[in-house]
């Protein structure tokens, strides 16, 4: 008998070790309406019976509402609902002498229980946007209203915006330290941020206002040059875009950020219903794909024949290029992510590039991958083989260029430039990738993969096609002839070689590496 609770024990404790972290991943997080996603400019006002119909007919949670205006009669009508008023926009002029209208002391005690954030936009003719001159005016009024806010649970949070007194996310972050008041927080606006500030900022600027934030507003959204695009391309159904809105959602997740999420939908033109049902729909796709687990292969998967790389948990499939083991230093495993943590090494200098133990030849790779370097260098290699060269922690094969193009020393000091074949997602020295590709900001996941059937090869990243080519080609033979591998004896032309992971002095985390033979 004690022998069999023995075996049970250890198989529990076995399961138990098996799992260790794998981390459950849910989104939580409240998703509301802005105000302006259903009470447009030019059209007939819709009666809040209405609106909260509409909004519980597509999912959401709640809504935003502007000043105190019919604010008790739209809370109730929610309330019918099962809904919320998460928000209301609150306009304070630090130039007048009542900053804010005065029916909020009438109106706050009426929402006791709600929890409803109040932000604040600040606006100001005396000072300019940004002016911390500004704060010793802005404080006060912000500590007063907080502290009559207090005992009904209400909060405060200061919403940046374009051209006012905080228009980015740090002044939101810094008035919110200011105030020193636990009901008072600071807002992340997407839209208002690409506005002004650049995306690679993005994981920086998260990072600092993360001890105060308290809500969000997201929206679609087109990436690239933001500062110079109009609202029309900074402000769109959720899923429309080329910013890639998940990327935030999941930073903001993995970080623990539970709190309100809204949906920016200033001058969104027409009915409400296709951008609701639109940004609806998208939604519901982001909490699907976060909760979906990392380094496992769904049943669907299993079937079209995939296989996984790296489990989360183990090196099990992979060893030290001209080595029998893995890598004893250099490379690490930590919450379900394979590691290169070294930075500032020498390429393969570290722990070595890695391999996997088998061989491939035809086959569809895909992996996410998050480059935590500034500037920083890897690579994916395939058709790697061993034994060549000097340096035995250094493999040769061809490379899916992993790189933060923006920030590298190279093109910081003009020796590469944007097209270059060392840029992300090129084959590195051969042939560049794509000059539409979009990576996510630094710090923030990519998906990669490499099609390679047979002799004809596909570089995609975050869901688009990067590159083309074929191995069998005489442009592409000429460009081996001509490249550092030309004495290198079958360079890119076997049939079958190792998946490589590159150590190249920086820290960049892989998860979910699968792969698929093809017959």
């Amino acid at each position: 008998m004690k022998s069999s609770k023995l075996i049970i024990f250890l198989l529990l404790a076995f399961c138990m070790n098996s799992f260790a972290g794998e981390k459950e991943r849910t989104l939580k997080n409240p998703f509301f309406v802005f105000n302006n996603g259903l009470n447009k400019q030019g059209l007939p006002f819709i009666p809040f019976e209405e609106q909260a119909a509409l909004l519980k007919k597509y999912g959401f949670d709640g809504i935003e509402h502007r000043e105190t205006q019919g604010i008790l009669e739209l809370k109730e009508a929610l309330e019918k609902q099962g809904l919320k008023m998460y928000a209301d926009y609150v306009k304070i002029d630090i130039d007048q002498q009542e900053p804010y209208l005065p029916e909020w002391k009438k109106v706050i005690p009426e929402l006791k229980g709600t929890g409803i954030i109040l932000w604040c936009h600040i606006h100001s003719e005396k000072f300019k946007p940004s002016d911390e001159d500004a704060d010793a005016r802005i404080v006060p009024i912000l500590q007063e209203l907080a502290d009559f806010a207090k005992p009904y649970g209400v909060r405060l949070a200061i919403y940046h915006h374009v051209d006012l007194q905080a228009e980015k996310v740090e002044d939101s972050f810094r008035l919110a330290q200011k105030a020193n008041r636990e009901n008072v927080g600071s807002v992340f606006n997407l839209c208002h941020f690409l506005k002004t500030d650049s995306e690679e900022n993005l994981e920086k600027v998260i990072n600092l206002t993360f001890p105060k934030l308290v809500a969000v507003s997201i929206c679609g959204a087109d990436g690239g040059d933001t500062k110079n695009m109009g609202w029309d391309r900074l402000i769109q159904p959720l899923g429309k875009g080329t910013f890639d809105v998940y990327r935030l959602v999941e930073l903001l997740a993995d970080k623990g950020f539970q709190g309100p999420i809204g949906l920016q939908c200033y001058n969104l033109k027409g009915s409400p219903e296709p951008y609701l049902k639109q940004s609806s729909e998208t939604w519901s796709m982001f909490k699907q794909k976060y909760s979906s687990p990392i380094n496992r292969i769904s049943v669907q998967e299993k079937k079209e024949g995939w296989q996984l790389l790296f489990d989360g948990k183990s090196t099990k499939n992979w060893r030290g290029i001209n080595k029998k083991s893995f890598p004893s230093s250099g490379w690490k495993l930590e919450n379900g992510n394979l590691i290169a943590c070294v930075e500032g090494g020498a390429e393969s200098g570290a722990g070595g590039d890695i391999i996997t133990k088998k061989k491939y030849g035809k086959f569809i790779l895909k992996w996410d991958w998050q480059m935590h370097s500034k500037g920083g260098n890897s690579g994916v290699k395939y058709f790697v083989q061993e034994g060549i060269g000097t340096n035995k922690s250094y493999g040769y094969g061809l490379e899916y260029q992993l790189l933060d193009d923006k920030y590298h020393a190279w093109m910081l000091e003009g020796k590469m430039k944007p097209n270059d074949y060392h840029t992300l997602g090129s084959l590195y020295e051969i042939y560049p990738a794509s000059p539409d590709k979009r990576p996510s900001p630094l710090g923030l996941w990519n998906e990669s993969m490499i099609v390679c059937d047979g002799n004809q090869v596909q570089h995609w990243l975050n869901g688009a096609k990067i590159l083309e080519y074929d191995r069998t080609g005489i442009d592409f033979k000429a460009k081996i002839a001509t490249s550092k591998f030309k004495d290198v004896d079958g360079f890119g032309t076997l049939p079958e070689g190792h998946i490589l992971l590159q150590d190249h002095g920086s820290i960049i985390h892989y998860r979910n590496i699968k792969i698929k033979e093809l017959k």
